[in-house]
């Protein structure tokens, strides 16, 4: 029996992870798998010994306020190394952590599967000479990494951007706003804080700032909070006490609150590239500590944070990173709500990307290749 580890670290690495090992189990119903992960890849029968939530956290800063924890978890996961020897170490994206570990697996000669690469074409392209020495067979989402990988003297393979497969709405809009209760003809905007606690704590209160001034100034718009699977209700409903507006919080239901609003505010990060797909025009924003902020634009070597911006290659949709006061980013909202023009250009810009991503089934042909590599 073939053993598999995996090591997924945030949401959005369960997302795609996860979807890759349900259709490698179809191929490999034998395959033993085991690691981290969050529902969805625990959906595949793999042990999971941490997850998702246990691991996700932004920030240089917040990162080394917890640096013993996250280095016991990593130490645990290098021992399960030896214990269980793996015939492959699957790596979805988690760069700052999963770099490491494929280091770890390389040395004890276990091959190493890289998923959703380190986006060294922003930041830290010194690591490409680490992804060299350990890792074997690095695959990627975005056609314009493979020739990035290329130049840089590495080999990387794209098999089309999975999201284009599952970011999909189910309802329209008449069925969304008779299954939420909405009126149908309302302008309706959606807020994405995150799927971070971190991201939440954050975002959220600034979020519902701007939902207060939007309430105020105009009357028939419609505010609702599709959450990320890695946040409950419970955990948000604290913070909607006392708000001067009404809103609707949203849980499992994402892709059709996006793609049934008329507009969204995204917190920088796969829900931007989501939203893109949905065909939904947004407003991206971020927030981390002033101390990584300052970090980050030391280091960072790109105009945009936005992923929809960064593979368009010019600024599609607006961003407001770190200094979005509530004020700026209703201004921002109403400029493209109630500017027709301004609004449409928006939509073909993404409706350009979304085919610019390529095909759709990815998952299944990431797992074809992966299954390759097996024994």
């Amino acid at each position: 029996m073939n053993k598999l580890m995996v090591i997924a670290g945030e949401a959005s690495g369960d997302l795609h992870g996860g979807h890759v090992l349900l259709e490698l189990k179809k191929l490999r119903p034998d395959l033993e798998i085991f690691g981290t992960g969050g529902q969805l890849i625990e959906s595949t029968g793999a042990h999971l010994y941490y997850r998702v939530e246990d691991l996700a956290v932004i920030g240089f800063i917040e990162v080394m306020k917890r640096y013993k924890y996250y280095k016991g978890i990593f130490d645990e996961m290098v021992s399960k190394l030896d214990e269980e020897r793996p015939d492959a170490v699957f790596l979805v994206d988690y760069a700052g952590f999963n770099l490491r570990f494929a280091a770890e697996a390389k040395k004890r000669g276990i091959k190493v599967i890289f998923y959703i690469a380190p986006q060294v074409w922003a930041w830290k392209k010194n690591r490409i000479h680490k992804m060299k020495a350990f890792i074997d067979e690095l695959i990627v989402l975005f056609p314009f990494e493979v020739d990035f990988f290329k130049e840089n003297g590495m080999v990387a393979h794209c098999f089309g951007h999975p999201l284009l497969d599952i970011a999909k709405p189910s309802l329209d809009r008449k069925e969304f706003s008779q299954k939420w209760g909405l009126e149908n003809q309302n302008k309706r905007i959606s807020f994405l804080p995150g799927s971070r606690k971190n991201e939440i704590l954050k975002h959220l209160p600034l979020l519902i700032q701007v939902v207060e001034n939007l309430a105020i100034q105009r009357a028939n718009l419609q505010f609702i909070f599709p959450l990320a699977p890695t946040v409950t209700r419970e955990e948000v409903l604290p913070y909607f006490e006392g708000v001067k507006a009404e809103v609707q919080i949203v849980e499992q239901d994402t892709y059709n609150a996006v793609a049934n609003s008329d507009f969204a505010v995204v917190a920088s990060g796969t829900a931007t590239l989501e939203t893109a797909i949905l065909q939904t025009p947004m407003l991206i924003f971020y927030k981390v500590s002033p101390l990584t902020y300052l970090i980050a634009k030391f280091i960072l070597r790109i105009g945009d944070i936005g992923l929809p911006n960064i593979v368009a290659r010019k600024k599609i949709v607006p961003e407001l990173v770190q200094h979005s006061s509530p004020e700026t980013m209703v201004k921002m909202i109403l400029s493209y709500l109630e500017d027709r023009p301004k609004y449409q250009e928006v939509r073909d810009n993404l409706a350009q990307l979304k085919h610019d991503l390529g095909e759709e089934h990815a998952y299944a042909n990431t797992a074809k290749f992966v299954a390759s590599l097996l024994k």
